[in-house]
């Protein structure tokens, strides 16, 4: 008897890892699961030809699993939502849990043009959504505009003026974790830096999994999504959330979130 009817794992191989995609493929032959690869180009409109005839699981880009969403055929495998998936939802349900609880909610333009920071204050900027328009960065206040100029003439067309931004203290983050989350319970876990270098290493510790399930208990912004912890100062703190589809896996355990996804997707779609 198949466990994992009619689904499908879709990803995306021009930016998955070959080590990772191995992994997922792996996994997927052992739990009996097709595994369907397909290209994806860089800012398309236009979603990469593939059968649709089971519910697919979407893994990939922001692009892929935002065009995956607007076909009816894939959108329950795209575990998303824009309004949910963003520093000022969070930072409403979670508040004191969030390492930027007291960042404003802001943007470019409001922020060069009508703050009143000293010139030399250090600001943390980071996109209000999950859209990856930017990566984080911590700015002096007068170096922001110039900043801001360069990001746009680099050709970011997923960034203007009045896109919303976070922008708070910076924070000395001793460690982070990103954990993989169905039905508010932790299934696979990665340490992925460690005081601002990359330091991969596979799960975390107790204390990080009770917490980050503490919160879900509060909260949770879909039924499957990825939660990045940080120790600061000796407290843990969420760092922000991101949709399943497009998080990197890091030294997570692949064949326990293909598990844990899969068995959810049959559950809801049955």
């Amino acid at each position: 008897m198949n466990t994992y009817p009619n689904i499908q794992w879709v990803v995306q191989q021009n930016l998955t890892t070959p080590d990772h995609l191995r992994q997922i493929q792996a996994a997927c032959n052992t739990l009996r699961i097709p595994v369907i690869t397909v290209m994806v180009i860089p800012f398309t409109d236009t979603l990469p030809d593939f059968e649709k005839q089971h519910n697919s699981i979407i893994y990939g880009s922001t692009t892929f699993h935002a065009l995956a969403a607007k076909d009816p055929l894939l959108k329950k495998g795209v575990f998303y939502d824009a309004d949910k998936f963003s520093m000022a939802n969070y930072l409403e349900v979670w508040k004191e849990h969030m390492l930027n609880y007291g960042a404003v909610t802001t943007t470019f333009y409001d922020l060069i043009t009508q703050s009143s920071y000293p010139n030399d204050k250090l600001l943390f900027i980071r996109p209000d959504g999950d859209d990856k328009s930017f990566a984080g960065e911590v700015k002096r206040f007068d170096e922001i505009a110039a900043w801001y100029k360069q990001v746009i003439q680099a050709g970011n067309f997923d960034l203007n003026e009045h896109t919303p931004i976070i922008a708070g203290e910076p924070y000395n983050i001793a460690k982070e974790w990103r954990l993989w989350i169905v039905k508010g319970k932790v299934v696979a876990a990665s340490q992925y830096r460690e005081f601002f270098k990359l330091k991969k290493a596979a799960g975390c510790p107790d204390d990080v999994i009770a917490f980050a399930e503490a919160r879900c208990k509060e909260y949770t912004p879909h039924d499957v999504f990825v939660m990045d912890v940080c120790l600061c100062s000796e407290q843990l703190f969420i760092v922000e959330c991101g949709t399943m589809n497009a998080a990197g896996f890091y030294e997570g355990n692949v064949f326990d979130i293909v598990k844990a996804v899969s068995e959810y997707v049959v559950a809801t779609c049955s």
